[in-house]
């Protein structure tokens, strides 16, 4: 099934909000070079230091004119972290900060390691902004495979990295809102819940690990439905099993480029054989195209 890609007006506020956020010089460089684009949607902000700031614009790579210098650099991300790096030091050990409304910037730069752990990074040297977007009825393939098993089964929506799994979650999220649906988010990296607008029965555990999420949603919550990007540990794992043999529905992502790859995932060999998901969603989008290809496998 394909569904064809209709951005929404809420990718335009997320930009804004995001580009409200950068140094003013950088910012006003930014708008101008995007009032000369013919880009459709903006799906990342790309800057490196001693370099040119890049986009992708329309899932596709586009390099600007505006060079940005080592200070430059740090002045975005101080801006990024409100001036405040220490308040932010819990996600930037693992890689991001988040700069509020669900929205997150991915760092690179000089770990600082202490006892195998990393405890700060420094030298900071690129800073990829992703912008949230939000697509009209992305979702609608999932949503009805939903809705034919009356609510009652789960689900793993697999692909390759940056595809859209979160996008389409999003909207699966606003679908289900309108029901009379229990529902939890467990939303680690805060990116499900961006520029969310009335979800109604929702219940969000945002920043939370993972796996404790799971547990604590089942056990304190009582969802029918528990909605969670990206499992890629055993501790996920096992606590899905968990939740799931409680008799609640997942609905789950994670990387895989195909069903045979995602067959033979250790981690979801685990889950497969606890019968854990009904079904196997396969997602792609070919690069630069404007929508959606989903591929169905019946997992029992």
């Amino acid at each position: 099934m394909k569904c064809e890609i209709k951005y929404q007006d809420k990718t335009d506020k997320a930009l804004d909000f995001c580009l409200e956020r950068l140094p003013l010089d950088i910012t006003e460089k930014i708008k101008e070079h995007l009032k000369a684009s013919p880009y459709k949607a903006i799906n990342e902000i790309r800057l490196h230091k001693n370099s040119y700031i890049s986009l992708i614009a329309d899932s596709k790579n586009v390099k600007t004119s505006i060079y940005l210098t080592n200070d430059d650099i740090k002045r975005v991300y101080e801006a990024l972290c409100d001036m405040s790096i220490y308040a932010h030091i819990s996600t930037i050990k693992q890689g991001y900060i988040c700069i509020g409304n669900g929205i997150r910037a991915g760092i690179c730069g000089k770990a600082i390691i202490e006892n195998n752990e990393i405890i700060a990074v420094d030298d900071i040297s690129s800073i990829n902004i992703r912008i949230p977007q939000s697509i009209v009825n992305a979702s609608s393939f999932l949503y009805k495979i939903l809705n034919d098993n009356s609510f009652n089964c789960s689900i793993i929506l697999y692909s390759s990295p940056g595809v859209g799994k979160t996008t389409i979650l999003r909207d699966l999220i606003s679908k289900i809102s309108k029901n009379s649906i229990r529902y939890a988010v467990i939303d680690t990296k805060n990116e499900l819940s961006a520029f969310i607008e009335n979800y109604e029965n929702g219940d969000f555990f945002s920043l939370y690990p993972k796996g404790m999420a799971i547990e604590l949603a089942t056990k304190n919550m009582t969802p029918q439905i528990i909605i969670c990007d990206e499992i890629s540990s055993q501790n996920e794992a096992d606590e899905i099993i968990l939740s799931v043999n409680s008799g609640v529905n997942l609905i789950a992502t994670t990387h895989a480029n195909s069903f045979d790859e995602l067959l033979s995932k250790k981690i979801f060999k685990e889950l497969l054989s606890s019968n854990i998901f009904k079904y196997a969603i396969g997602v792609k989008r070919d690069y630069g195209k404007s929508s959606y290809q989903f591929t169905l496998n019946e997992l029992k």
